[in-house]
């Protein structure tokens, strides 16, 4: 998630030195319900010459006013914590401190009054955990509800150029300023992006996105919480 918000914080900050009139969009407040594999693909080249490769994958639950967000685990590390090769395997709050920054996140927003509400879930202490401002960037989430919902704010889409019309229901757009070059797939339908990549014209940075919609499971991950705990963030750092 953190590296989500680090590809639409770069891309706003390309958009707002665009003129005022190209960003008159209109906000949507809701989207249509998406359960989606987010991808992410990073590739750096360092003046040091030397090439740098990350892969992971998230998995999101959108409804309205609600996302949940995980990490999806590659098998291989699935195993290794279930025959207890997990570093924070012990329940004690020092750990669970550590934990926190990987945990799934719920993330909860009131229309009403706009405002934004982050939960942190610690399975391996049945807990889950409120988590203010001051520590938003401790358990990953970049402070955002525009990013987290749609994956990238629907109104900065008008501040980008359309490429050519929309095609089997995505339209897609780019964005080019200075030595750099977002493009954006929009679901037009789904109200989401469908990929977002970020590249300098040198190609030593490409920072790349792709959401995959996968099907609706038996339960809703915030739907197994119900006998766990509750607590603040401020808890773990006892």
């Amino acid at each position: 998630m953190i590296q989500l918000q680090k590809i639409v914080s770069l891309a706003l900050l390309m958009m707002a030195a665009l003129p005022v009139q190209a960003q008159s969009a209109a906000q949507p407040t809701e989207a249509p319900a998406v359960n989606l594999r987010l991808n992410y693909e990073n590739r750096s080249i360092g003046h040091d010459g030397i090439t740098r490769d990350s892969r992971y994958t998230d998995l999101m639950y959108r409804r309205a006013g609600l996302v949940w967000i995980e990490r999806e685990l590659p098998e291989s590390v699935r195993e290794s914590a279930a025959h207890g090769h997990e570093d924070n395997a012990s329940p004690h709050a020092g750990h669970a401190h550590s934990e926190a920054q990987g945990a799934p996140l719920l993330v909860r927003r009131d229309a009403a009054i706009g405002k934004v509400s982050v939960q942190a879930v610690l399975h391996n202490l049945h807990r889950v955990i409120d988590v203010e401002l001051a520590h938003y960037g401790n358990v990953g989430y970049g402070g955002s509800w525009a990013a987290a919902y749609w994956l990238i704010e629907p109104a900065a889409l008008s501040r980008m150029e359309k490429q050519g019309p929309e095609q089997q229901g995505i339209q897609h757009y780019l964005l080019q300023k200075g030595e750099r070059t977002v493009k954006v797939a929009w679901d037009v339908a789904g109200q989401y992006a469908r990929s977002i990549e970020q590249r300098d014209n040198h190609g030593t940075s490409v920072q790349r996105m792709t959401a995959t919609p996968f099907a609706e499971p038996q339960s809703l991950p915030w739907q197994q919480l119900a006998d766990y705990q509750r607590g603040d963030y401020s808890d773990l750092l006892d």
